[in-house]
């Protein structure tokens, strides 16, 4: 189990790393308020333990489904932190939300 918990300390640290500077480039193309990227980071802290722990106990009898069902809870939940402290409109919160989600998800499963 440790070695679990060391796993998501890596996770988490690598997550909010490349997620903030997703939506940093973001905010720099679209001309937004950089801080922006503190929405990121918050959606990281509050989501990421959900998706490494109560996902895969929810559903043990399926890893696969525990992490798309995860994944997208985020994805979503991130779009509303958006949408509803970052002030965008739904099309602006789910476009960041994605880029971000994407960009952590394909980068840490090369690593």
């Amino acid at each position: 189990m440790l070695t679990y918990v060391h796993q998501f300390i890596g996770a988490l640290t690598f997550s909010v790393f490349v997620e903030s500077i997703v939506v940093v480039f973001l905010c720099v193309f679209l001309k937004k308020d950089k801080r922006l990227s503190l929405l990121a980071v918050l959606g990281t802290l509050l989501t990421i333990p959900y998706v490494w722990f109560v996902f895969p106990t929810l559903f043990w009898y399926s890893a696969s489904l525990a992490l798309y069902l995860g994944e997208g809870s985020y994805f979503l939940f991130e779009a509303m932190l958006y949408k509803i402290l970052g002030k965008f409109n739904w099309k602006q919160a789910l476009f960041f939300s994605f880029l971000a989600t994407l960009a952590s998800y394909f980068l840490g499963r090369s690593f």
